[in-house]
């Protein structure tokens, strides 16, 4: 056995993937770099709220420390990434303890929030690689490259892998679980039992829906580990199969991590109350009804989700893919149970709490790319005809969905809050009165005004009895949830003129803006819409 400091990269690597391939790196460092950029995207942020829906914030997390994450503490999502975040948190909040430093200011809010975002960055662009350990286990090296770029290169992807979100720290953990779970169905060793075990609670306790991913695995384990016994014994015993060395210790792996990170001993009523939120408030009410019309329109929102994070190129290579390895079943066998554990997904998802949004199908997608990376390697190593042709056609391919992607940056950094921010400031005096309609995370920061407040709803009566010298709404939002105030606000109906609209226009994007701004048939539920919203200020008539 080698020592711990002989170990290389290359030992992760199954032996007929080694060495390490150089194209990979290329991959990974673009990786890090596309979800690098715009990692200060409305930063600084005066309120502790960021422009990211749902982000968690810094002091969110040091609540939960001050609280020891104990004593009836709960949060919207799982503990186990405010621990990973406490983790790198801590030195601050004992600095603060001291009077060295204040965590109420600015600076250090902005700091903590970058020191978020950048876990994502790093988990980003280990997904990136993990996929492509995956992909090794299960098809040829050159497939599995294939796999690794495919998931790095979509929109959401690139949008969740820059924010203090839970989703790419929970898809993260999934594809650590992934990986072992594929071992587990190729070799059976204990020890990828319990790194399965382990990985999948911890994904299960950074965002509770990552369980509808991985609920039928203990199923497909045991129906594999039956089936390897077969192998070598005449009758192995179905009982056998269920209980044994490896399942025991799954299974107690699994058990005793997700007591230990839910606090049951110092904290079960935290535990209790959370579940309470994710099965009464946090689910609200259905998009799609409980009916066979409701799941045959749920079901066309995920292809158009799909095709909107692919891209139709590739989410038609995925389909391509898909029918190819069907024709090769006994060479890409495994590949069905990926298909298989998107199927869960979805059913025990999604079509139970009735919501279908873009970043609900990240782990969907990066599944799918399995499929496709298999497209991708049959058209152009079936044959050797057109070869040159064929390979400049892939390289047009994926330099298309980098430019599709990369638009998500590009829109970041010109985002038009940082203009109306500019024009503000030159424009309207500090101690003038200024009404901020709408959700925050839709709206410019306020950078220094005194006399401002904020609300989410507003009607006439109320802008009347607050009486601001300017409003400031996006139009997206408002045209959405107060239609009516907006027609009314818009055309200078109520005492009140536009003195600004805006929107910036990037240099590039191939993001389709008709499909997130539009909320009809070609609607697509993403928080991408955050990103550049229309502004229109309105002064008072005089």
């Amino acid at each position: 056995m080698k020592k711990f400091n002989n170990l290389s990269v290359n030992d992760l690597l199954p032996a007929h993937s080694r060495p390490f391939p150089k194209l990979l790196w290329l991959i990974l460092i673009l990786s890090f770099s596309f979800n690098i950029i715009a990692i200060n995207w409305g930063l600084p942020s005066p309120s502790n709220i960021s422009w990211a829906a749902d982000e968690i914030t810094p002091s969110s997390v040091m609540n939960g420390i001050k609280m020891r994450f104990s004593n009836g503490w709960s949060a919207p999502y799982p503990p186990f990434h405010y621990y990973v975040l406490s983790a790198f948190y801590l030195p601050f909040y004992f600095l603060d303890a001291l009077n060295i430093i204040n965590l109420q200011s600015v600076f250090m809010t902005t700091l903590l929030f970058l020191i978020g975002r950048l876990i994502s960055v790093f988990m980003g662009t280990a997904i990136v690689f993990v996929v492509y350990l995956c992909g090794c286990e299960i098809m040829e090296n050159k497939s599995a490259l294939f796999v690794s770029l495919i998931t790095a290169l979509t929109p959401p992807f690139l949008y969740y892998s820059k924010t203090t979100n839970v989703d790419i720290p929970y898809i993260f953990w999934f594809v650590a679980a992934l990986y072992f779970f594929i071992r587990i169905l190729k070799y059976h060793h204990t020890s990828d039992y319990i790194l399965f075990a382990g990985t999948a609670v911890f994904s299960i306790c950074t965002k509770d829906q990552a369980y509808a991913l991985l609920i039928l695995t203990p199923f497909i384990i045991i129906y594999s580990l039956h089936q390897h016994k077969k192998a070598q014994e005449k009758r192995p015993s179905i009982l056998k199969s269920i209980i044994n060395i490896k399942t025991i210790s799954a299974f107690v792996t699994g058990t005793s991590l997700f007591v230990l990170i839910h606090n049951f001993m110092f904290n079960f009523q935290g535990f209790k109350k959370h579940l309470f939120f994710i099965t009464g408030p946090a689910r609200g009410e259905r998009d799609f009804s409980v009916d066979i019309s409701g799941f045959f329109s749920m079901f066309i929102q995920t292809i158009k989700h799909l095709e909107f994070i692919l891209g139709l190129p590739f989410f038609l290579i995925c389909i391509i893919g898909f029918i190819y390895a069907l024709t090769k079943k006994e060479k890409y066998s495994l590949i069905f149970w990926l298909a298989l554990l998107s199927l869960s997904y979805c059913i025990f998802s999604f079509f139970i709490i009735g919501k279908n949004f873009v970043r609900f199908l990240i782990p969907i997608y990066i599944l799918m790319s399995f499929f496709g990376a298999l497209g991708v390697s049959y058209f152009l190593y079936a044959t050797r005809r057109f070869r040159m042709i064929k390979s400049l056609l892939v390289v047009i391919l994926f330099i298309n969905a980098a430019i599709y992607s990369f638009s998500v940056d590009v829109t970041m950094i010109h985002d038009s809050r940082y203009y109306v921010e500019q024009w503000m400031n030159e424009n309207i005096e500090k101690n003038e009165s200024i009404l901020f309609l709408g959700y925050m995370n839709f709206l410019p920061r306020n950078r220094g005004y005194t006399n401002v407040q904020y609300l989410s709803r507003a009607s006439q009566v109320t802008i009347k009895e607050i009486d601001p010298s300017y409003i400031l709404i996006s139009s997206d939002l408002l045209k959405l949830t107060q239609p009516y105030l907006y027609q009314k606000l818009s055309n200078d109906n109520l005492d009140y003129k536009q003195i600004l609209r805006y929107k910036s226009s990037p240099w590039l994007s191939l993001l389709p803006e008709h499909k997130i701004r539009i909320h009809e048939n070609n609607k697509i539920t993403t928080n991408l819409n955050l990103i550049n919203p229309e502004i229109i200020i309105l002064k008072k008539n005089n």
